[in-house]
């Protein structure tokens, strides 16, 4: 990847340490992973422009990868942040699920009524982040142009700060239950605002003081560059599906499982222990080896 040959290709190490990088609740994958990209492109702004995604036709819905549905935030701010391009698959911004199962990349690419999400940026927390970031990173030309510096990293927590033309817009991101208090180096800025959550913070001895909320982040951005007109989002996502899976609606019930007769009585149990193997229906079976590998142990 270089001006003369591919200006970009897709990124997978970063893709690999974005949702790994929550789930494992380490965020030094992250940081190691972008460091060393940023250092194959000569640790300069203009180096490597790398295609940055969390899923794509190919690979599970991120919204089903991530063990904990609240870490959507988190990622999605890192995504928009780092250097490189961020790319949303669509329907991921709804917070869409879908992963491969019975060898079908279906549930990956559900077909989508327009008329279902016109208004979705008003009804769904993820789409209404999606697009703040969107407006964040269009509007802010540090996090497309400017430099990458680490500023704090733990296996919870990852600040880093983007500047260009000396501004510097800060990010921090927390993958942890709690809130965390982190300072942090700032440049000329005289006051800094959430780009999020419309909280401002000053500078004071050079450094900003900010509380970064459990599974959660914030883009501190320079009051003078800020849209004065931005009003705070709804950050809250619950743990639980948003909706049906696209591959409960695409596939039909019955070929997504069988039906096994109840067992009603414990003779009903002693008639299929005693049963002969050879006898046994595929089910009766299944449950007779589980039956014997739960002596040596929980199954």
């Amino acid at each position: 990847v270089n001006g003369d040959t591919l200006h970009s290709v897709t990124n997978y190490h970063l893709h690999k340490a974005l949702y790994s990088g929550h789930n494992d609740h380490n965020y030094f994958e992250i940081a190691h992973t972008v460091k060393r990209l940023y250092e194959m492109g000569g640790n300069r702004p203009d180096g490597l422009k790398l295609y940055n995604f969390a899923d794509n036709h190919d690979v599970e819905r991120i919204y089903t990868k991530l063990n904990k549905k609240s870490h959507f935030i988190p990622l999605h701010i890192l995504m928009y942040t780092l250097p490189g391009i961020p790319s949303i698959y669509y329907g991921s911004e709804f917070g869409f699920e879908g992963q491969k199962q019975y060898g079908s990349d279906d549930s990956l690419r559900p077909t989508i009524s327009y008329e279902e999400y016109i208004d979705a940026t008003q009804k769904n927390n993820f789409t209404n982040l999606i697009s703040r970031l969107g407006k964040i990173r269009l509007e802010t030309k540090a996090l497309s142009y400017g430099d990458y510096k680490e500023l704090l990293l733990t296996n919870g927590q990852y600040a880093f700060a983007r500047s260009y033309n000396g501004q510097s817009v800060i990010v921090t991101v927390n993958n942890s239950d709690c809130d965390f208090a982190m300072k942090l180096p700032a440049q000329n800025a005289g006051e800094y605002i959430g780009g999020l959550t419309g909280e401002k913070v000053p500078i004071i001895d050079g450094c900003i003081s900010v509380n970064v909320k459990a599974n959660s982040g914030e883009i501190w951005l320079p009051v003078s560059m800020a849209d004065a007109k931005m009003q705070p989002i709804n950050l809250d996502i619950e743990e639980k599906k948003t909706q049906k899976s696209a591959f409960e609606k695409t596939v039909k019930p019955q070929e997504t499982e069988k039906k096994q007769e109840p067992i009603k009585t414990e003779e009903d149990v002693e008639l299929k222990r005693n049963k002969a193997f050879e006898e046994m229906t595929v089910e009766e079976l299944q449950e007779a080896i589980l039956e014997r590998m739960k002596r040596n142990g929980p199954v």
